[in-house]
């Protein structure tokens, strides 16, 4: 399996070269934005399971599963070798490149994302002070600090707290912790916030009976019912 990663890992690589040199031999390479990030992350063996946050039940939100990359790239624009260590979500992504080609984002669709296109430059810090992660993880739900994370699992647990400043591997779950109880208050109440004002009811998956088992097929295979996992068109 983790020979198959790799060899996935090396044609990126290599194919991310190909358009690269490609725009070089165009003539637009300097003045061309290129951006490479992904939709999740990816646990290879990683607390004992292979796969992404719906590789386990309950479903997860370890660091492994939940960080991506985003790298830039404007030779024109944006000095190289600059790294922002702050906060940010795959929701930022659509202001952030809409304002980086000075372009408005319609004011009704009230976004949950922010631009941080300031951060390409290094005009400024636009980092956010907490992150929400949600989506096709159903009840599981998560909201993360710089120095904290917290995973609410709907209706009844388990939930997961961890310090991620001193337990970086997240190895020791503070969730029953008394101390701990106002954050724990604190978090949930700003996570449920978010979804009050962001999502709508009548598409929310905290009700629904999501479980794991991603990435347990091989391409090609079938599904329960018999029916091809992939197929041609």
């Amino acid at each position: 399996m983790l020979k198959g990663y790799f060899a996935a890992v090396t044609a990126m690589d290599s194919d991310v070269g190909r358009i690269l040199d490609r725009l070089e031999d165009l003539g637009i390479r300097d003045n061309t934005l290129v951006v490479f990030t992904s939709d999740n992350g990816f646990s290879c063996g990683h607390y004992g399971f292979w796969g992404k946050g719906n590789g386990t039940y309950p479903l997860n939100m370890y660091e492994n599963s939940i960080k991506v990359p985003f790298v830039v790239s404007h030779p024109d624009r944006i000095p190289t070798g600059q790294v922002a260590s702050g906060m940010f979500s795959a929701i930022d992504f659509m202001p952030t490149l809409l304002d980086y080609v000075s372009v408005s984002v319609p004011d009704h669709l009230e976004l949950p994302g922010r631009s941080f296109a300031s951060t390409f430059t290094g005009e400024s810090d636009a980092s956010r002070d907490s992150v929400v992660i949600y989506d096709e993880y159903g009840g599981t739900r998560m909201i993360r600090t710089e120095e904290w994370k917290y995973v609410h699992r709907y209706p009844d647990g388990p939930h997961e707290l961890y310090d991620l400043r001193n337990d970086p591997d997240e190895r020791h779950n503070q969730a029953n912790d008394p101390i701990e109880e106002d954050r724990i208050r604190e978090m949930l109440g700003i996570m449920e916030n978010w979804f009050d004002h962001h999502s709508s009811k009548d598409k929310e998956g905290k009700d629904l009976p999501v479980q794991g088992g991603g990435q347990l097929r091989p391409v090609g295979g079938t599904w329960e019912d018999g029916s091809q996992a992939f197929i041609d068109h």
